[in-house]
């Protein structure tokens, strides 16, 4: 099996444990151009309507995560040169009815100290204060084109009711990067028994560096037994991995996709309700789609088998393969059939790597990368 080009298999299981304990739903790294931030904005509502909170706290979480997104796209800096922290990031955390929407940005150094003053005046003040102080700078201050003076700031400690947590790191001489967390809770829901905690920037941290260093853009846990893991198509279908990406090279990562989404919802155990994990990025020259999902162990010889022969077949070799499955086999069954498996290694040019983990209760973590060159 050919792993060039293969990202390290137990960093993909290794950030499937990390977004299962740190309860986060997805996250991107990347430039946050006005297509992407959409995508991620309509991708975000679609969690906050599955997860059952009340529809007052869900118009406040949506207020945020806008605020947040836009905040990303209006204030990023995106310098000439590359700095250590390039990229943005955006996270969504959630656990029952509360959500943690982290963000990251890079500003100018001598943006720093007049955004930490604001920051320091916002989380002194109780709600009420934060109504009046709120009118009082929309009286006094101009609004820039890159929007108002901390009124975003003001609005989303307001309406989450709690204290924004944030972080300045030092880049170089003219850059520092910028973390913030908001926390969402309904304070009429019931306290939970067991304390939730999201872990703060910390792990905001922690990933934007884990991804950066696999050159990953983008990542989505959850069950893909759900209809959330197929809206992520919506973000897809405006996501450039990569800057000079074509439009032609797009549709095959949409297609690929489509498939190994398709193929985690089949073939993925019920355990954890089919929790799997995507992951999509690009170093500029390979676009890289991996999922990940436990298998029942007794089925991983029959699909290692499948894997192992249609990495072993020229382009001839797939398309009779093909042809042979679609009128020889029996299409409900497609563990057996492995049409899908075929299709995505016809549309990507590449073979398949994959990786498997076992794991206890007779379950294994099986990975898979699909390579699609620029």
């Amino acid at each position: 099996m050919d792993r060039t080009n293969s990202i390290d298999h137990r960093f993909i299981y290794s950030l499937f444990e990390d977004m299962i304990k740190y309860k986060i739903n997805y996250g991107y790294r990347g430039e946050f151009t006005q297509a992407v931030s959409d995508g991620l904005i309509a991708f975000a509502q679609s969690i906050f309507n599955v997860s059952g909170i009340n529809k007052k706290t869900k118009k406040r979480a949506f207020y945020i995560l806008v605020e947040c997104v836009q905040n990303i796209t209006r204030h990023q800096e995106l310098p000439d040169k590359e700095t250590p922290l390039n990229d943005g990031i955006f996270l969504i955390q959630s656990a029952g009815e509360m959500f943690n929407i982290s963000q990251g940005n890079m500003i100018q150094k001598d943006h720093v100290e007049s955004l930490d003053h604001k920051l320091q005046i916002v989380n002194k003040l109780e709600s009420i204060d934060l109504k009046n102080y709120y009118k009082s700078v929309l009286k006094d201050q101009t609004i820039s084109q890159k929007g108002g003076a901390g009124l975003g700031l003001i609005e989303i400690a307001r309406k989450s009711g709690n204290k924004i947590d944030y972080k300045f790191k030092g880049l170089n001489d003219s850059f520092s990067f910028f973390f913030m967390d908001t926390l969402i809770s309904d304070p009429a829901a019931p306290k939970p028994e067991i304390p939730v905690s999201f872990y703060g920037i910390d792990i905001t941290e922690k990933l934007m560096s884990k991804l950066g260093e696999n050159h990953i853009n983008l990542v989505y846990c959850s069950q893909f037994s759900d209809q959330g893991a197929f809206d992520m198509l919506d973000i897809i279908e405006n996501l450039k991995l990569s800057k000079n990406q074509s439009s032609l090279v797009r549709k095959r990562i949409y297609t690929v996709l489509v498939e190994m989404l398709q193929n985690i919802s089949q073939h993925g155990t019920e355990m954890d309700g089919k929790t799997g994990i995507l992951m999509m990025g690009s170093d500029g020259k390979i676009n890289k789609i991996i999922t990940g999902n436990m298998i029942k162990q007794e089925e991983e010889e029959v699909l290692v088998q499948h894997i192992d022969h249609i990495n072993s077949l020229d382009n001839e070799g797939l398309g009779k393969l093909f042809i042979e499955k679609l009128t020889n086999e029996d299409l409900s069954n497609t563990l057996k059939n492995g049409m899908g498996l075929i299709d995505m290694r016809i549309k990507s040019e590449n073979q398949l790597v994959y990786d498997m983990v076992p794991l206890e209760s007779g379950f294994s973590f099986f990975s898979l990368q699909v390579s699609i060159n620029e």
